[in-house]
């Protein structure tokens, strides 16, 4: 991990990498290289806490048992303890690498008050979120019978499709402000390709990420009525309407291929063998007597390094899978447009832009990216340009 300036004061960025337009090889690996190395150090810090848990989980239990007339009062209490110490734990490492190095390469607008109430607003929703998990899965094991963890995965699968529907009525907006774009011909085209692919959107949105960042950024979200598709003001002021139909007709592949609903199936096969584990992890507690409640709740440090490992056997997997429905979605891209130029100079920007490394560590690709490596994707253009001659 990078070290921070020791003359910094604390909460101001320095902007001593600001990039150029055209940022060096050397500052976007630099850049890269800092991310990767604070997201595993963020994994190694994760396991080393909740393995401390294991032990420390059984007495502090014993020790809130006699204090408290209500076992749901002692599981809420010992998981804000267990989820509020791993915030403040993980806190410096959240601040390094979404304040300190994004300001440090010229990539945000953030100033400290910003970050702090997106931080909040994030915990909010982690809360309410986590609390709807929690509180599912220990009312699933005291009262659900034989069949509790049946009901865990019905229940994980509710909340999937539940949240792919509202997140774009209801979570997006909390942290980014968007409106109906005002591009009248750029509207018109890119209706005429949805129409002609079958999909109907809501809307076309100018999504005003600038007030954060200056990345860029596209996607389709929501199911039904509720989806929709987000531009990104940055990506609107730096792209011509040539790259920004490229980057369009991206986010319609994931449309045609039905990639929405087959990644929900995806959850539900990785929910299958999550909620498998945790079973066998849980299963002695099952339909526990009222006043026996402690075994089972300290029982939630194993869970949650459960849920901190498992994602490293999984992700290579789920990984694979992402970059394969994005590489169909790229191919979607030339397919539709038929400009391999436009298509080639839309990710090059967007590349530049993120300060994307094009070429990243195979493993890394293999662990963490669930987006084929920049330079491939580039290649598919110059493919496809050939096939043309």
């Amino acid at each position: 991990m990078e070290t921070q300036n020791n003359n910094e004061p604390t909460g101001t960025p320095t902007n001593e990498s600001t990039p150029s337009p055209e940022p060096s090889m050397e500052q976007i690996k630099k850049y890269h290289r800092a991310k990767r190395n604070v997201h595993i150090g963020d994994i190694v810090l994760s396991i080393g806490y909740w393995t401390v848990w294991l032990g420390l989980a059984s007495v502090f239990v014993t020790w809130l048992d006699p204090l408290l007339p209500c076992r749901w009062l002692g599981l809420i209490i010992t998981a804000g303890a267990m989820f509020g110490g791993h915030l403040l734990v993980a806190l410096p490492s959240t601040y390094y690498s979404s304040f300190i190095l994004e300001h440090r390469f010229g990539l945000s607008n953030q100033t400290f008050g910003d970050w702090v109430k997106f931080e909040l607003k994030s915990w909010l929703i982690g809360v309410i979120l986590g609390g709807i998990l929690l509180g599912g899965l220990y009312a699933a094991l005291w009262y659900g019978g034989p069949l509790w963890s049946v009901w865990v995965w019905i229940g994980v699968m509710v909340l999937n499709v539940v949240l792919a529907k509202v997140f774009p009525l209801v979570i997006l907006p909390l942290f980014y402000p968007a409106e109906p774009l005002e591009r009248p011909s750029l509207i018109d085209r890119l209706t005429q390709m949805a129409s002609g692919s079958g999909m109907k959107i809501t809307g076309v949105f100018d999504i005003k990420l600038s007030k954060d960042t200056k990345k860029a950024n596209a996607m389709l979200t929501g199911l039904g009525s509720s989806r929709r598709v987000y531009l990104a003001d940055t990506l609107l002021e730096a792209f011509d309407d040539d790259q920004i139909a490229v980057v369009f007709a991206h986010e319609l592949g994931h449309h045609i291929r039905g990639h929405i609903f087959k990644m929900i199936g995806l959850a539900a096969v990785v929910s299958s063998l999550l909620v498998s584990v945790i079973w066998w992890n849980l299963k002695p507690f099952e339909g526990g007597a009222v006043a026996d409640w402690a075994p089972a709740v300290a029982a939630l440090a194993p869970v949650m390094l459960i849920l901190t490992i498992f994602p490293l056997f999984i992700s290579p997997i789920t990984n694979a899978i992402s970059r394969h429905f994005e590489r169909q979605c790229d191919s979607d891209a030339l397919r539709l447009t038929d400009d391999p130029d436009a298509y080639r100079s839309a990710f090059e920007k967007l590349a530049q832009m993120n300060l994307a490394d094009p070429n990243p560590p195979r493993w890394e690709e293999i662990m963490f990216d669930d987006h084929p490596a920049m330079s491939k994707r580039i290649a598919m253009a110059d493919d496809y340009a050939r096939s043309r001659t």
